[in-house]
């Protein structure tokens, strides 16, 4: 045998090729020699040659012949299929009757294929096929890395190779005892194996898809099939694609959450403005409204409540879209867990018992403290809601060395273990448990954010989370969060008080939404502000440009069309503006994905915002300009 490459596929088919009778070369992916044994190499110089000079050099053709040979050599080298036979005559004086067989070699070897050529031989009298023959085809069928099966006339098992006996936990005499209609769903597929042993007798070839039980796992399997290999045998190759499938179905999944999470970040954007207008309007009213008016009072006090109930929810859907904001830091996960069994034990009825605990030296994490209790107590509210007769609620936190994260890699975390004795869920509630407003609760007992919710905070925290339930048996969430290795600065607190000493200075207020500026133009002039109005960047330049002088601070929104904030405080730097500037986001501040380019040094103000807060936003821009 001659070697050109010393490629894992050759190195693996090296002692092969020599075995078999008959000629025999290797292909690399491209259709090159490789290598070739010395029965190719007695009629033909093979090494370094393409497949087309070498196969015209071998087995001179009919034109229509070659072609049909040479597209099954293609469409194996290409993954089309596992294997190719061709039973055809030469050209030459005088005709031979010639088998071509090409198996493809797989990707972790090297990829190729191996391309046999042999006299074609028939059955004996005594129906046994020739020896020969069945000897040329046993070394390859032995080194094959895909699982092969070789079946008689029926779709009987007659042998596997190494491959097939590790695949389906099964030896030779195992083996022997399988048919072709095994290879599909028990109880589901006689008729899809009916059908694709039909269509291979028929067409010469199939594949398709199939399942078996191996162990206590069902494995999902790519199926192809060869007919007549040999006179009444036929050759099924089998690979085990549970794993992919599984990684596409995640990465499906996880496109799917994505998409979602982009669409709700939309809209809570869009929702915060619409609470900034009702919370600043409403805040006008009270403030104009005398003592006396006691009743008018409190309706309007009710609206700012609604209002800033619905901000909670639009904070949770930006978290599930992870454009909410969070402080993360060091910090201990059994001092979590302590303060929020203080927290449980009022939340929890009588009849659930809560067990807390922490192994021996648990890692600190990297993390938001508050938005780890919230994830918690998210968490039990569904255990408890899960156990209406009571039951066990177990929160364990331990040290994992390696937990796989979504791309693969293992990573040391720490995992916090949520537990219930509850009702558990099936597959069809599984499925869709991070999506907003999912629920299983009845109208009005929840809003269907809590999974997303916590979904979207684990996301933010560059960690996992997994959950098994099985109906009758109860929940467990694992979520998996990084150790402490990070520092980050605390935000700045939200001002709660209001802001009435008079004030005189001109205020550039840009904001694309109409009944934003309205509002926030009422607030500021009856504290005294001149303010100008725009509805995007580039009108703000413009009024910039005319009355730069007297403007004394640019509160400006960070997402609008034509010219956002971003680019807005750019140009007015590169023009050589330098009053203060203050930015307003619909996504919290500059955590988010939309403000994550803004100038650090310049303050953020989230929406909604409420009168206090503007006022108090302002007034610290304009002092510390």
């Amino acid at each position: 045998m001659t070697m050109r490459s010393t490629t894992p596929a050759a190195a693996l088919m090296g002692g092969v090729l020599d075995a078999v009778k008959g000629a025999a070369i290797l292909l690399d992916p491209s259709g090159t020699v490789l290598a070739s044994n010395r029965h190719a190499n007695a009629r033909h110089s093979c090494d370094g040659q393409p497949i087309e000079t070498v196969l015209d050099a071998l087995a001179p053709l009919a034109s229509a012949d070659t072609a049909l040979a040479l597209a099954g050599v293609r469409a194996v080298l290409e993954g089309a299929q596992r294997s190719f036979m061709l039973d055809v005559s030469t050209i030459g004086e005088p005709p031979q009757r010639i088998v071509l067989r090409v198996t493809g070699l797989d990707a972790a070897a090297g990829g190729g294929a191996v391309v046999q050529l042999g006299a074609a031989s028939f059955p004996g009298t005594d129906g046994t096929v020739d020896r020969r023959q069945d000897m040329s085809f046993r070394p390859m069928f032995a080194a094959s890395l895909d699982a092969m099966l070789i079946t008689d006339a029926g779709g009987m098992v007659i042998s596997g190779n190494p491959a097939a006996h590790r695949l389906m936990g099964r030896n030779e005499s195992q083996l022997a005892g399988m048919v072709f209609g095994d290879l599909f769903t028990p109880g589901s597929g006689t008729a899809a194996a009916g059908d694709a042993w039909q269509r291979l007798m028929r067409d010469g070839q199939w594949r398709g898809e199939g399942r078996l039980l191996v162990g206590d796992m069902m494995r999902v399997l790519d199926i192809a099939g060869s007919a007549h290999i040999m006179p009444g045998r036929h050759l099924i190759t089998v690979r085990d694609i549970t794993e992919s499938q599984q990684l596409e179905a995640q990465l499906r999944q996880a496109q799917k959450m994505e998409a979602i999470g982009l669409l709700t970040g939309g809209m809570a954007h869009d929702f915060n403005n619409l609470l900034t207008v009702v919370l600043a309007n409403a805040d006008l009213v009270m403030e104009s409204l005398p003592p006396e008016m006691e009743e008018v009072r409190d309706e309007v006090s009710q609206m700012i409540q609604a209002a800033t109930r619905g901000t909670d929810m639009v904070r949770k859907l930006l978290a599930f879209s992870r454009r909410e904001s969070l402080e993360r830091r060091p910090v201990s996960l059994e001092v979590v867990l302590a303060e929020t069994q203080a927290l449980l034990a009022r939340l929890l009825p009588s009849n659930i018992t809560l067990v807390t605990e922490a192994t021996p030296d648990l890692p600190g994490i990297h993390a938001d403290p508050g938005a780890v209790q919230h994830m918690l107590i998210n968490l039990a509210t569904n255990a408890r809601d899960a156990m209406p007769t009571g039951g066990t609620l177990t929160m364990r936190g331990a040290f994992d060395p390696a937990v796989e994260m979504p791309d693969g890699v293992t990573s040391p975390m720490v995992t916090i273990t949520v537990q219930d004795s509850g009702r558990g869920m099936d597959d069809e509630v599984l499925a869709h448990l991070f999506e907003p407003f999912f629920t299983t609760k009845g109208p009005g007992e929840g809003t269907g954010l809590g999974m997303a919710m916590i979904y979207g905070l684990v996301q933010q925290h560059a960690g996992t989370i997994d959950v098994q339930s099985t109906v009758g048996r109860g929940t467990k969430v694992i979520i998996a969060l990084p150790l402490a290795d990070l520092r980050v600065a605390s935000p700045t607190p939200r001002a709660t008080t209001l802001v009435r000493e008079g004030a005189t200075e001109t205020i550039l207020l840009v904001e694309d939404e109409e009944m934003v500026r309205r509002a926030g133009r009422r607030i500021l002039e009856k504290h005294g502000y001149r303010v100008l109005l725009a509805g995007d960047g580039a009108e703000a330049l413009t009024l910039l440009r005319q009355h730069g002088s007297e403007i004394a601070l640019v509160v400006s929104d960070v997402v609008m069309p034509r010219m956002g904030g971003r680019e807005l405080y750019a140009s007015l730097r590169d023009e050589g503006f330098t009053m203060p500037f203050l930015f307003t986001s619909g996504y919290t501040d500059r955590m988010s994905s939309d403000t994550v380019a803004l100038d650090p040094s310049v303050p953020i103000l989230p929406k909604p915002w409420t009168w206090a807060e503007l006022t108090a936003s302002v007034r610290a821009a304009l002092d510390a300009g």
